[in-house]
């Protein structure tokens, strides 16, 4: 009878202990945090929200005062001359500015029409989009002239030009696909 005890017991535990670093993993790890917004920008710029998830979370953690030591800005990381021309194209705030980049819904919507143009541009290629956001357009197309890369690439086991962008596009694709399967049920 002590052995039954002592085997619930340890079985109870293990169950506790499971549930919490579930809990864990997807509170401090991979959160889902302004969900209705990403959900929204995803849809109206055709995005998979699991992408969108996935650049935030790499990119800002969802720190949406986050600002990098290359003047990048909010949850998405987006610059400024990078917000001006994709709001000159798409007329999605008023004005661009130090504060409105901070503000959570033109962040999205500057960051989620971006990386939807940088998907439309590599004809649906995620990892050279994922890329480009990291290294900018220009890089990229150098290095596909250049053959340092296959303009229909699609893995993580490559090396880049930058290391930076080699090690961005495995934590992106790493939480893309992370975030799928812990939130199946996101859309």
């Amino acid at each position: 009878m002590k052995k039954k005890i002592a085997l619930y017991t340890v079985f109870i535990c293990i169950i506790i202990a499971i549930i919490v670093g579930i809990l864990v993993f997807r509170t401090y790890v991979y959160p889902v945090k302004y969900k209705e917004q990403i959900l929204e920008y995803s849809k109206k710029n055709n995005l998979d929200p699991y992408l969108t998830l996935a650049i935030i979370n790499t990119e800002s953690k969802f720190n949406d005062k986050a600002t990098s030591n290359k003047e990048a800005k909010g949850l998405m990381q987006v610059t400024e001359p990078t917000a001006k021309e994709i709001n000159d194209v798409t007329r999605s705030a008023d004005e661009i500015n130090d504060f409105t980049i901070y503000d959570i819904n033109v962040n999205l919507e500057i960051g989620c029409n971006y990386l939807a143009s940088l998907i439309s541009r590599y004809n649906g290629n995620y990892y050279l989009a994922i890329c480009a956001y990291n290294a900018g357009i220009g890089n990229v197309n150098k290095w596909i002239e250049q053959g340092a890369i296959s303009d229909k690439l699609d893995t993580t086991d490559v090396t880049l030009p930058f290391n930076e962008t080699t090690n961005y596009l495995k934590k992106v694709i790493k939480a893309y696909k992370v975030y799928k399967k812990i939130y199946p049920s996101l859309v």
